[in-house]
């Protein structure tokens, strides 16, 4: 079931119409050990998706995210199409859910792609962008802080790294080393490229400040749903 909380327009698209399937499957669940209320936001999370630019939650609190930072009232959608836009370089890390098709339409963006690209160790100088992005990227990085890191290391002064993991809230951040392999994706996965390495929790904010960022902003679009990370660089 759509939460209530979900009623505020897309801030990628700016429809009003929302459908929901549930994602979960029973071996993550158990793996994570979530509770039915953890079950029910995260399934919203993933699932839950506007009818008129296919963005789910996920992707709708980072667009929020993006657009608190560049101090934008606009849709994403119509954002990149301004001169504001046009002037910002972005690191798009994997295709961030459904943004990518308009993020792409700013004259300085670039994408790479996770695995092939090593967030633990990105391939550009230093002070190179405006805007980093990624989404539920981190927590398949073998060492998501040393990823964070670097994605500051990239960043021209007062930049930000824009970015979503999946948060369960009512916990703290745990590693999964010594834990059995568990892979997001669908049930059956096998592709290494999603095993989970970290399991983010309420302390993420704690963690963006060790890794060298000024300050940390949380985003909410349907609570507790949908959380975007603002990171800015010093």
């Amino acid at each position: 079931m759509i939460p209530r909380a979900i009623l505020s327009p897309c801030r990628v698209c700016g429809k009003e119409e929302f459908e929901h399937h549930d994602v979960l499957w029973d071996e993550l669940i158990s793996a994570w050990g979530l509770t039915n209320e953890e079950v029910r936001y995260i399934n919203v999370q993933q699932g839950t998706c506007c009818t008129g630019c296919g963005s789910n939650v996920r992707s709708i609190a980072l667009a929020a995210g993006i657009l608190r930072y560049v101090q934008s009232s606009a849709t994403l959608a119509d954002w990149v199409k301004g001169k504001d836009a046009a002037s910002r370089k972005v690191l798009e890390v994997n295709e961030a859910g459904s943004l990518t098709s308009v993020l792409r339409q700013m004259p300085g963006h670039r994408i790479a792609r996770y695995p092939e690209c090593d967030m633990m160790a990105l391939s550009f100088p230093d002070s190179t962008f405006d805007l980093v992005v990624h989404s539920d990227t981190l927590e398949h990085v073998a060492d998501p802080w040393q990823a964070l890191r670097e994605c500051r290391r990239v960043l021209r002064r007062g930049g930000a790294c824009c970015f979503t993991v999946p948060i369960v809230i009512a916990r703290l951040t745990r590693t999964r080393k010594g834990l059995p392999i568990s892979r997001h994706g669908s049930l059956g996965c096998a592709d290494p490229s999603m095993v989970v390495h970290t399991e983010f929790g309420a302390d993420v904010w704690c963690r963006v400040l060790e890794a060298g960022f000024r300050d940390c902003q949380l985003v909410a679009y349907g609570y507790p749903a949908g959380i975007a990370v603002i990171a800015t660089a010093p």
